[in-house]
């Protein structure tokens, strides 16, 4: 009979160990759940006491971008089915405003700016709002982050495809001992670890939109391409430098 007891006791200090990370886990879940809880109230309150606008192009919107990201990490804590796109044509040329102007402040502050340039007729894409200007803000950050100090936003309108541009002139603010050369900047922003995830986040929204995501990097600084499809509008707006005041 001992030798049975001995015989059974890894196993039954094996199901005590599981039972005890499942109750951590379980303590764990409400404390995030509770924290998710308290985090999506003001958010909401927020986004209702601003000003609304045509469509999902709001000053509200970064409000429930957050809202949104907020939902994801409650379907990955307690399961759920994803949001669905809800696709919409989208005015390209005032989205790409509105993202610059949403992060000008932040340029300045890291001692640099952005400037945005349109070339082409204006374009509508169809897509998530949300979605669309997260991608671009995400490339907009990681240029202020991680190139600047001076940022160009060029879209480009090609037929039926939309080009946009984020440059950066990364080499006055780069050094090696804090970025390494452009190789090992590249190897982070594709690393599986903690870097690249606003970049990882463009690559799935290009496919999510039948688009693409290139980045090239060197040592005069950082250019991330999103390739969009597009159609045109009738009237072309004159080339030109677009001032976006923060």
């Amino acid at each position: 009979m001992r030798t049975e007891l001995t015989n059974l006791l890894p196993l039954l200090v094996a199901l005590l160990l599981v039972a005890a990370r499942e109750a951590w886990y379980a303590h764990r879940r409400h404390l995030v759940n509770r924290a998710l809880h308290e985090a999506r109230r003001p958010l909401q309150a927020i986004a209702l006491a601003l000003p609304a606008g045509p469509g999902r192009m709001t000053p509200a919107l970064p409000v429930w971008q957050a809202i949104r990201a907020l939902g994801e990490v409650d379907r990955q804590v307690n399961g759920g089915a994803p949001d669905q796109i809800r696709p919409e044509p989208i005015a390209c040329r005032l989205m790409t405003e509105a993202c610059v102007r949403r992060w000008q402040s932040r340029a300045r502050m890291a001692g640099g700016g952005i400037e945005m340039r349109w070339t082409g007729p204006e374009a509508l894409v169809t897509g998530d709002p949300a979605v669309l200007s997260g991608a671009i803000e995400n490339l907009i950050v990681n240029a202020i982050e991680h190139g600047g100090p001076r940022i160009m936003v060029r879209v480009l309108v090609i037929g039926r495809r939309l080009r946009i541009e984020v440059t950066d002139d990364g080499q006055e603010k780069r050094s090696p001992d804090r970025y390494g050369n452009p190789s090992e900047v590249m190897a982070k922003l594709r690393g599986s670890q903690r870097h690249g995830h606003g970049l990882a986040v463009v690559r799935e929204v290009a496919r999510e939109h039948d688009g693409r995501f290139e980045i090239e990097i060197g040592s005069g600084g950082s250019t991330a391409t999103l390739t969009l499809p597009c159609l045109t509008r009738i009237t072309a707006s004159a080339p030109g430098l677009v001032g976006i005041e923060g």
